[in-house]
């Protein structure tokens, strides 16, 4: 199984908003020097993002993105099924099968799906903030000019 850039960025948006939103949403265009993504890729991740209540955006001269919940209310699972949809390893899983009556292996990948799905519901927006900081906390500061 292989996540889509879409989750993959949405995780990073989110914590890229987390570390710099302090009392001002974040432009996206802060967020696309931050981390190498396009503004208009940001654009249509951000989408699915606002519509399952993660992120609000704020218009105008000042405007940009605010997390919607404290960051430790929202999960690297919340974030990914916003962005990618349920996580399934196989298709047949969500969409149904005309096998599923006779499946053997239906349940290996049933429970395979469930245990990401509770490994990723249990990390919290605000756990990767926190190592986050503690891996750049020896780092040097540097000034964009």
């Amino acid at each position: 199984m292989k996540l889509s850039t879409k989750g993959r960025y949405a995780t990073r948006i989110l914590l890229c908003i987390s570390r710099l939103q302090g009392d001002q949403p974040v432009p996206k265009k802060r967020i696309s020097e931050q981390e190498g993504i396009s503004t208009d890729y940001i654009e249509q991740i951000i989408v699915p993002l606002k519509n399952a209540g993660l992120v609000n955006s704020v218009r105008g001269l000042r405007g940009g993105f605010r997390l919607a919940k404290d960051p430790a209310d929202i999960t690297v699972y919340d974030i990914l099924s916003a962005s990618e949809g349920d996580i399934n390893l196989v298709g047949c899983l969500a969409e149904g099968c005309s096998r599923s009556d006779s499946c053997v292996v239906q349940r290996v990948w049933q429970g395979a799906s469930d245990e990401l799905r509770e490994y990723f519901s249990k990390i919290t927006l605000k756990e990767l903030h926190d190592d986050y900081i503690k891996r750049t906390a020896d780092q040097p500061i540097m000034f964009n000019i």
